[in-house]
C-alpha cells in the first residue's frame, strides 16, 4: 500500500500538470500539501511562492499566463483568503487568463454554509467565486482529487481560457489514500488544448480566402486571442503577403511590433481610416468591446457594406457585437496559416494597398504630436518623455508592465512593443494596483529578461507591500512610479464634469512619499529623477543592482491632467464617439 495524503496527491497532480510555482500564504487549513511540497517540491519540480496578499498572487498568475502561454496555481485558505483571491481572479476573467485557484474550507463535518452552524472562517465559497471564474467545483472525497484538477485545468484552457476554482475541504486534504489505486495522466493525454491546436473548418476557409482575395482593401484587427495563440507571425506573414493595414487593440498591442510598416497605432487617425475605408475586416482574436466602440459606425465601416470574417477560439463570440459575414472558430495561429495557404492557392503576393501609405503618414503626424507633448526638457517631468526615455533604454526583450488610469493611456500612447507578449496591462477591467505584481508575475515566467512596471503612484500604492515579495525571491524588476500627488484621473474627471478640481473629494496623495526610499527599506535599490535625461542613466543603474527597484519620476500634475487618448476613452465610455469625432464634445 502506498499511502499518502490528499495535500501530497493534489501536489503530485500539480506536478502532472507542469506547474512550476504555487503561489500562496501559509495557513493551517493545507498544511498537508506544504509538508509534501517541502519534502518533493525540488524532484517534482514545484516550488512556493509567497505573496503579502492574495489579491496580488493572482495578478502574478495572471500576468505569467500572460507572457508565458501557460496556466498557473494560487492556493488560499478557508474564509479571508478566499475572500482576497477573488478580486484578483475577476481581473484574471476579464483578461482570458488561465489561472487555477485552489481554496480550502474547513473539515467537512462544519465547512457546509449551507447548514452553517457558525463556524469560524465558514463562507458559501461557490456562490461568491461564481461570478469571478469560468468554473467552481469541489473535491469531496481524496479519490477524487486528479479527476477534478484535471478538470479544472481542462475548463480553464478550452475555448477562451480563464481562471476557475477548486474548493478542497481540509479533511480531504489530510486523507489517506493508496496512490496506486488512482491514475495521474499527463496533460497530452486527456485536455485537447494539450493535444493539438483547434483548426477551422476547411470550407469556411476557403470561403473567408476567396473573400480577402476579391476585397479591395482588407483591415486586420488584432486582439488577445491572437496574443494566447501567439499569431503574431502568421498575421504578419498574412498582412504582408495581401499589403493590408493592421490595427491593435490595447490588450493585443504586441501581438506585432509597432514599428511594423503595416502596422498603425490604434489612436492615430489613420487607424481610424483604416477601418472606416476597408471593404473587408478580419478581426483576429478580439470581441469588438467597448474600447473597439463595439465594431459600430462610426469608427467602423458599415457591417451592410463592408463584409466581416472573425477568428476566434470561442464561439460564443464570433458576431458577439458585429455581425459577421464568415466565422472561423478555432486557434487564431492554426486557422491564420490555414488562411494564408488558401489566399496563395487563389493570388500571387500583392504590394501594400496606396492607402497604407496615407495612414502610416497620419501615424506619423500623430507621433510628431506626442512628442511635442513629452518635452524631454521639462522639470519636473510629463509622462509621455519618461517613457520614450524608457523605450530607447530597454532592449528587445524587456517585457513593460502598465498600471494606472492616465498612467495607462500614456503608456498606450507611448510605450512601443517590440517582440510578441512584451506589453501586460489590465485593459480589460483597468484594474489598479495590477503593474507591480504583474511585472512579477513576468520575472517568474521570463527569468533572464528584463522586466520594467511603468505604473501612476496612486495604482503602486494599492500593492506596494510586494516589493518584499520581489526582494525575498530574488526577482529584480525595476518600477517607475510616476509622483504626481493625485488621483490623475479622477483630476481629469472632475475638471470634465465640474470644470475644478476639489481637494476634500481626496484625490489628491501625500507627495512627500518616497517611493524610491520604501523600496530601498524593503531592501531594494532606490533613484529619484526629474527630468527625462536622468531616466536612461536611472533604469542602468537600477538593472545593474540587480534588485527589486523603483525610480521616483516626479511628474508635473498639470501635464498628467490630460494625457493623449483620454478624450476617445471618454466618448467609448459615454456612448459620444459620433459627437466627439464631429468635435460637439
Amino acid at each position: 500500500m502506498n499511502q499518502i495524503k490528499g495535500g501530497e496527491l493534489l501536489l503530485r497532480c500539480l506536478a502532472q500538470e507542469k506547474i512550476e510555482h504555487v503561489h500562496a500564504i501559509t495557513d493551517g487549513t493545507y498544511m498537508s500539501f506544504l509538508e509534501p511540497l517541502e519534502r518533493l517540491g525540488d524532484e517534482l519540480g514545484v516550488r512556493l511562492v509567497v505573496p503579502r496578499h492574495e489579491a496580488a498572487a493572482a495578478h502574478f498568475c495572471d500576468a505569467y499566463t500572460r507572457v508565458s502561454g501557460k496556466p498557473a496555481v494560487v492556493m488560499a485558505c478557508a474564509g479571508p483568503g478566499a475572500a482576497n483571491l477573488i478580486s484578483g481572479l475577476i481581473c484574471a476573467e476579464a483578461e482570458g487568463s488561465p489561472v487555477v485557484a485552489i481554496t480550502t474550507t474547513r473539515r467537512s463535518d462544519i465547512g457546509d454554509s449551507y447548514t452553517q452552524q457558525a463556524a469560524m472562517q465558514v463562507g458559501n465559497q461557490h456562490d461568491c467565486f461564481k461570478a469571478a471564474v469560468k468554473w467552481s467545483g469541489k473535491v469531496d472525497h481524496w479519490s477524487r482529487i486528479p479527476d477534478m484538477v484535471r478538470h479544472a485545468f481542462r475548463v480553464a484552457m478550452s475555448g477562451r481560457p480563464g481562471p476557475v476554482h477548486l474548493l478542497i475541504p481540509q479533511d480531504v486534504l489530510d486523507g489517506l489514500g493508496d496512490l496506486d489505486s488512482v491514475e495521474l495522466i499527463a496533460p497530452e493525454r486527456y485536455r485537447a488544448s494539450a493535444m493539438f491546436k483547434q483548426p477551422a473548418a476547411p470550407d469556411v476557409v476557403r470561403q473567408a480566402a476567396e473573400i480577402l482575395v476579391s476585397a479591395e482593401l482588407v483591415s486586420i484587427r488584432i486582439g488577445n486571442g491572437a496574443e494566447r495563440a501567439e499569431a503574431g507571425a502568421e498575421i504578419i506573414r498574412l498582412a504582408e503577403y495581401l499589403g493590408m493595414p493592421m490595427t491593435k487593440t490595447a490588450r493585443g498591442s504586441s501581438v506585432v511590433p509597432c514599428s511594423h510598416p503595416l502596422a498603425i497605432h490604434t489612436l492615430s487617425a489613420g487607424a481610424l481610416m483604416a477601418n472606416t475605408e476597408a471593404d473587408v475586416l478580419l478581426v483576429v482574436g478580439t470581441r469588438m468591446g467597448e474600447m473597439s466602440g463595439f465594431g459600430k459606425q462610426p469608427l467602423w465601416a458599415d457591417p451592410q457594406k463592408s463584409k466581416t470574417i472573425q477568428v476566434d477560439a470561442e464561439p460564443t463570440n464570433i458576431g458577439l457585437n458585429r455581425p459577421v459575414d464568415v466565422g472561423l472558430v478555432g486557434d487564431a495561429k492554426v486557422v491564420l496559416r490555414q488562411l494564408f495557404e488558401a489566399v496563395e492557392e487563389l493570388t500571387e503576393p500583392r504590394q501594400p494597398h496606396p492607402n497604407v501609405a496615407v495612414y502610416k503618414q497620419l501615424e506619423s503626424e500623430w507621433v510628431a504630436d506626442l512628442n511635442a507633448v513629452a518635452d524631454e526638457m521639462q522639470d519636473p517631468l510629463c509622462i509621455g518623455a519618461a517613457i520614450r526615455e524608457a523605450n530607447s533604454f530597454l532592449n528587445q526583450d524587456a517585457i513593460v508592465t502598465l498600471d494606472g488610469g492616465n498612467t495607462n493611456w500614456w503608456g498606450f500612447s507611448y510605450a512601443r512593443a517590440r517582440k510578441e507578449r512584451s506589453i501586460v496591462q489590465s485593459s480589460c477591467y483597468g484594474h489598479l494596483g495590477t503593474g507591480l505584481p504583474y511585472a512579477i508575475g513576468a520575472k517568474l515566467a521570463y527569468p533572464e529578461r528584463p522586466v520594467c512596471c511603468i505604473t501612476g503612484d496612486s495604482a503602486f500604492n494599492f500593492n506596494i507591500q510586494e516589493l518584499e515579495t520581489a526582494f525575498r525571491e530574488d526577482l529584480p524588476v525595476v518600477c517607475m512610479v510616476m509622483v504626481d500627488g493625485a488621483w490623475g484621473m479622477e483630476k481629469t474627471a472632475q475638471r470634465r464634469s465640474w470644470g475644478r478640481e476639489a481637494p476634500w473629494f481626496k484625490v489628491f496623495n501625500a507627495e512627500e512619499i518616497r517611493y524610491d526610499q520604501i523600496c530601498e527599506a524593503m531592501g531594494g535599490y532606490g533613484e529619484y529623477v526629474t527630468k527625462a535625461s536622468e531616466i536612461g542613466p536611472a533604469l542602468g543603474r537600477c538593472f545593474a543592482s540587480n534588485l527589486v527597484s523603483v525610480i521616483h519620476c516626479v511628474i508635473d500634475p498639470d501635464s498628467n491632467v490630460w494625457p493623449p487618448g483620454i478624450e476617445a476613452w471618454n466618448a467609448m465610455r459615454s456612448g459620444k464617439v459620433a459627437e466627439w469625432l464631429s468635435g460637439e464634445s
